[in-house]
């Protein structure tokens, strides 16, 4: 389990939404999760948290592998979309958070990465992750050619250093801007990406937080 993990953590990165293709009534929501032979675990419960997202979750189901399909399908009826989290066999740990949506829902783990085709509020927490992944890998770029201009055998003039200090805090404050904005959009993807990120805001945007 502690590899499923590992496996899990490392590949948030490559998760990918695609459009829910399909609707149910204004209440149901059907979820299958399809996991590869090498990572999958004998059963699969779905955990809900409280409409004031607190940190006590609520137990929907349990449900074991699919013979015929080889997957995993909970069915059931929520009044709204929720913050939810699967939980594999008896590991309390929550592998990754999504939204759970009226409508049908795929979830598709393989060693190669995680994918989820699910309705509007997934497609705008994974977007916020996309770009979070491309700020971050943007400063680490920054910070590179800054070491390699800054090491003992190399110059680096003031102006230059400068410059590096600028693009960096510009990439800072664009990734700080964009949290900010999709904390306070106030809806099931925005709270889990509070619960994740609040804590990277400065002071500054901290009090401009709406969710408490």
């Amino acid at each position: 389990m502690k590899q499923l993990l590992q496996l899990l953590f490392a590949f948030s990165a490559l998760m990918t939404v695609t459009g829910c293709s399909q609707q149910l009534n204004h209440t149901s929501y059907r979820l299958e999760c399809t996991i590869s032979d090498e990572l999958a675990p004998d059963s699969v419960s779905l955990m809900i948290f409280n409409n004031s997202y607190g940190k006590m979750a609520c137990h929907l189901a349990t449900v074991a592998r699919d013979s015929t399909t080889g997957t995993f399908i909970f069915e059931g009826q929520i009044e709204q979309p929720c913050v939810a989290y699967l939980k594999f066999d008896n590991d309390s740990t929550s592998l990754f958070l999504f939204v759970l949506e009226q409508g049908l829902s795929n979830i598709s783990i393989s060693g190669k990465g995680l994918m989820i085709s699910a309705g509007e509020l997934n497609h705008e927490y994974m977007g916020y992750l996309k770009k979070r992944q491309a700020m971050i890998a943007a400063r680490e770029q920054v910070r590179e050619e800054y070491l390699k201009l800054a090491a003992p055998d190399s110059v680096i003039s003031i102006a230059q250093e400068r410059q590096f200090m600028q693009r960096d805090s510009m990439l800072c404050d664009s990734l700080q801007r964009i949290t900010l904005a999709a904390i306070n959009r106030d809806n099931p993807a925005s709270r889990i990406i509070y619960d994740r990120y609040v804590e990277t805001l400065s002071r500054h945007y901290l009090r401009q937080v709406i969710i408490k």
